[in-house]
């Protein structure tokens, strides 16, 4: 009881953690070994554990815990950081991990685990034992990459909810993804909601100076949508982002 006890703070581990509270690789492989007999641990796939409610037997750590241990530069995600956020329309049974060392996609207790190619290491917070993209990264990332946000109705949904943000993160975020198109897409959404974010009309301009000068689609999926024409950006964009306050979604 006493090894579960130490173990039970972790909440999600493998081999080499349980490895430093013993000293001894034997040791703690032998506690693995006894914690999955007796049903205090589960195992979640190759190395990876969580600790078990003793009286029910349920796993304690939730699906954001269980995704950030999977690497070491693990981190939650586009839609999944949404819903951690508590901003998401629908939810989805999985979670995007954006990590550098590919893993490949599994399933536990109802939930999946899907890989995401992580290019950058900037805009991570830690959330207790979450990693996680900051609103700000999460705002941009889920508007440059829709299919990851839930598509066009799903992100214009969430980005609404998505309160004040901080203006200066997100012109430094954008310098480094070094995207015309993105900076077109951002400063859009920025001026659309330009309230419920909290951002000065500066930034929105700087956004502008730095936009594509030529027609662009939104994304993929608009040009198989309603969709409107942008002047001001450039843009073409789904009609449902230009409905606010008339159709079904308002």
């Amino acid at each position: 009881m006493k090894r579960y006890e130490k173990i039970l703070i972790l909440k999600v581990f493998n081999v080499d953690d349980v490895y430093k509270l013993t000293g001894n690789m034997n040791t703690a492989k032998s506690i693995i070994r006894n914690l999955l007999l007796f049903g205090y641990i589960k195992r979640v796939k190759h190395n990876l554990y969580v600790v078990c409610n003793i009286e029910f037997k349920n796993t304690i750590p939730d699906q954001y815990m269980i995704a950030s241990k999977i690497k070491e530069d693990a981190y939650i995600s586009y839609h999944s950081a949404l819903e951690y956020y508590g901003v998401k329309n629908q939810v989805f049974y999985e979670v995007y991990v954006s990590t550098e060392k590919r893993f490949t996609n599994f399933e536990f207790e109802g939930i999946s685990y899907k890989y995401i190619n992580s290019k950058y290491d900037f805009g991570i917070v830690q959330d207790d034992k979450v990693r996680i993209t900051d609103k700000e990264r999460t705002f941009i990332d889920c508007i440059d990459k829709t299919e990851l946000a839930g598509g066009n109705e799903e992100l214009i949904m969430c980005l609404e909810l998505f309160g004040k943000l901080d203006e200066n993160k997100i012109l430094e975020y954008l310098k480094k993804y070094n995207s015309s198109k993105l900076y077109g897409k951002v400063g859009f959404f920025l001026e659309l909601f330009k309230e419920h974010y909290g951002v000065e009309q500066d930034i929105i301009e700087e956004c502008r100076s730095k936009s594509e000068n030529k027609k662009l689609y939104f994304n993929e999926e608009t040009k198989r949508m309603k969709s409107k024409y942008i002047k001001e950006w450039n843009l073409v964009v789904p009609k449902i982002f230009t409905n606010k306050g008339e159709g079904l979604y308002w």
